[in-house]
């Protein structure tokens, strides 16, 4: 499966290829199919109707890259990977069904997408209705590192199609971080992206911090490594 086309025409020798497989005993590969081919998963699963409209609508994406070295810029079209596909549809059904308040844990390797899983998660969370209202008033993605929160916001960042609901706590600009958070969660911003050192110094600050009151209680991403 091609999940990142590069180049000016997307040529595929320019092209990166990653692999596509459910996994199989905690590892690569695909688990055998008493009932046909192993990967007849892709066309009965995944290339339906339905299925492919949801990714063309809410995953596929054309995001801009920037060299670092060159500073040049060039556009990249990503596709989920399987494992992407699979956590973030799981969350939000399990979401639909049981509603807020639940803990989830989710464990990926590295290398394995998990800013993309986690930025086309959010940007899903605060679309998602019931009985006409929102479930969740904000999403707040949360990093235990610089480099981490720089990286899930530019992906998060690149991934939105409307860049006002997205409140990106970060340096520089004149306001400090903790005056930046306290007031996205006060305006209510739908999707916001902090350190968790950050929030007790706001509640340092601001211990009688009151935020307008929520339909539905937020909810928080974390990210980090070990």
């Amino acid at each position: 499966m091609c999940t990142v086309l590069k180049g000016t025409k997307g040529m595929a020798k320019d092209s990166w290829f990653l692999p596509f497989n459910q996994g199989w005993n905690d590892g690569a590969g695909k688990p055998p199919n008493p009932n046909g081919l192993k990967t007849d998963y892709l066309w009965k699963r995944i290339l339906t109707p339905a299925r492919l409209t949801e990714i063309l609508e809410n995953y596929a994406q054309v995001v801009e890259e920037e060299n670092p070295k060159t500073g040049r810029k060039k556009q990249v079209q990503i596709f989920p990977r399987f494992h992407q596909l699979e956590v973030v549809r799981m969350i939000l059904a399990d979401v639909m069904e049981h509603g807020a308040g639940k803990r989830y844990l989710i464990q990926h390797s590295a290398g394995s997408g998990k800013s993309n899983s986690i930025a086309w998660l959010a940007h899903q969370l605060i679309s998602l209705t019931k009985d006409r209202k929102a479930l969740f008033d904000s999403v707040i993605v949360i990093t235990d590192r610089r480099i981490l929160d720089k990286q899930i916001r530019e992906t998060i960042k690149g991934f939105a199609q409307v860049g006002s609901i997205i409140g990106a706590v970060k340096e520089g600009g004149g306001v400090s971080k903790t005056e930046q958070l306290t007031k996205y969660l006060k305006d209510g911003k739908k999707l916001i992206i902090s350190t968790v050192q950050t929030f007790p110094h706001v509640l340092l600050r601001y211990p009688k911090l009151t935020l307008p009151l929520p339909t539905s209680p937020p909810i928080g991403i974390y990210k980090s490594h070990t």
